[in-house]
């Protein structure tokens, strides 16, 4: 084989990767019948590295490096052209084409994320964004980003190791790519509405009956249809209305408005132990999102239809003991009276519902474009076909989140995405400290966030080129692929 000449470079140290190996010769016959182009391959805390090659015809590129100095402070007193300019993002807009950025920054960098990500909102509103903060094995080394652009295409040829900031990379011209996150946060207790709060801080908060009831009944559905491929033990009768009984009584004084922290502990009382631990470890709170109502109800149903999360799940932040109230992570919501929250715990075997939902949800939409799809002017179809796909979860997720199979192999989330995404040649990713995005493709333009413990997925694809596919032997067109 011959060299391979690289014009573009960025990426990051990481606690964990994510790659695949071709569906080759050398292959299993079982993984040859599968129909799937490749075999993902996930490690979490030990050596590896994964490279993934880009082959993207039509497309502009530019890499960058941002610091925290290079923000301006107040999106108000500046220009689009000029919060461009500062960040080194001017001179990059065809007038055509979205654009798409790809974000990798240091965990010192997270005080500047949401600004960062704040004023692309701003700059570029038609933009897709994703990305992950890099990570290390131990918290004694410190995450290295990694940029470089060839001379030939205007960059200084040398390679950059850095310690801080962001590295990133933009896109524009024949590449679409489509983000979804999953929260792997199951919901607990009823939903509520908010008294008092400012800023990002919950007082008060009283049941909401209708919506809680609405959300029961969509809960019960979902239990009533479920098989238990896990073999988890089913509760007793009796043991069902107890726990009923309490809710009953936790709920009939949650008519009355109270401290968000109260009515936290009443809530707990009545879950399984296991999601009573998780609830004194960390308090998660879900704020409804704009235009989820008249949807459906159960946030795994909604997922599977395509509709999307309804609920943003943060992390408490820190908690007043004397008022009762929690404060969510400064400059990650604004709370208003009157707004929809919910209690969240996680949970391995919600999240592993989730993510199959939530890829279901893609496939269902994917199948309604291609039947609305009448083609372009030329009669060709215009639909959207994925080439490949970055995958990019939390440390707290793989093995530790949804354990391993009985064979003892890892990779739930890569080994879900080859599933439903047979024809794709190429999945890579990486183990980071948080991601960035949007939560899918309903988000408003305000709800590009960093998400904890959660999942990010990036699917790449073209109008214009056809999926390299190693079966077909078609690398004249390959728009992705992982070598």
């Amino acid at each position: 084989g011959g060299s391979i000449e690289v014009e573009h470079v960025i990426g990051c140290s990481a606690a964990g990767i994510l790659g695949s190996n071709p569906v080759d010769d050398a292959s299993s016959q079982q993984q040859k019948e599968d129909g799937k182009e490749c075999i993902p391959v996930e490690t979490e805390a030990l050596p590896g590295v994964c490279v993934t090659l880009a082959v993207l015809p039509d497309v502009q590129l530019k890499t960058f490096h941002v610091m925290g100095d290079d923000i301006p402070e107040d999106l108000g007193m500046v220009s689009s052209d000029d919060w461009k300019n500062n960040v080194g993002l001017g001179n990059f807009d065809n007038g055509v084409d979205d654009e798409v950025f790809m974000l990798f920054p240091s965990p010192s960098f997270q005080n500047k994320v949401d600004k960062f990500l704040g004023g692309l909102s701003y700059a570029f509103p038609t933009s897709t964004t994703f990305g992950g903060v890099a990570s290390t094995v131990s918290s004694l080394s410190r995450a290295r980003l990694f940029r470089y652009s060839s001379i030939n295409v205007g960059g200084t040829g040398q390679p950059e190791t850095l310690t801080d900031g962001c590295v990133g990379a933009v896109l524009k011209g024949d590449i679409q790519v489509k983000v979804m996150v999953s929260q792997g946060a199951k919901p607990v207790g009823g939903i509520y509405r908010v008294v008092s709060g400012e800023g990002s801080t919950v007082g008060a908060i009283v049941l909401d009956e209708a919506a809680t009831e609405e959300a029961q009944e969509g809960d019960e559905y979902v239990d009533d249809g479920e098989d238990d491929d896990d073999d988890e033990e089913v509760e007793e009768e009796d043991e069902k209305k107890r726990k009923n009984a309490e809710m009953a009584a936790a709920y009939a004084k949650a008519r009355i408005p109270k401290p968000i922290l109260a009515e936290a502990n009443f809530i707990m009382r009545t879950l399984s132990d296991d999601d009573q631990a998780f609830m004194r470890r960390a308090l998660l709170i879900g704020l409804e999102r704009g235009g989820a109502m008249g949807r459906t109800p159960n946030e795994l149903l909604r997922l599977a239809q395509g509709e999307g999360h309804r609920f943003t799940v943060h992390q408490v932040a820190s908690a007043g003991m004397k008022d009762g109230s929690v404060t969510l992570p400064l400059g990650s919501v604004d709370i208003e009276r009157g707004q929809r929250l919910r209690f969240f715990v996680r949970d391995g075997g919600f999240a592993k519902r989730e993510v199959d939902a939530l890829w279901m949800g893609y496939k269902k939409t994917c199948l309604q474009d291609l039947m609305m799809d009448g083609g372009d002017d030329d009669g060709e179809s215009s639909t959207f076909t994925p080439s490949a796909c970055m995958v990019m979860p939390t440390m707290d997720r793989g093995a530790k989140l949804f354990g391993t199979s009985k064979s003892g192999s890892k990779g739930y989330e890569s080994s879900a995405v080859a599933t439903f995404l047979p024809t794709v040649p190429s999945i890579s990713g990486f183990y980071s400290n948080a991601v960035l995005g949007k939560l899918d493709e309903n988000s408003a333009n305000g709800e590009l966030m960093v998400h904890g413990s959660s999942s990010c997925y990036a699917i790449f694809g073209s109008s214009e080129y056809v999926v390299f596919c190693r079966g077909e032997k078609r690398l004249n067109k390959s728009v992705f692929a992982l070598l």
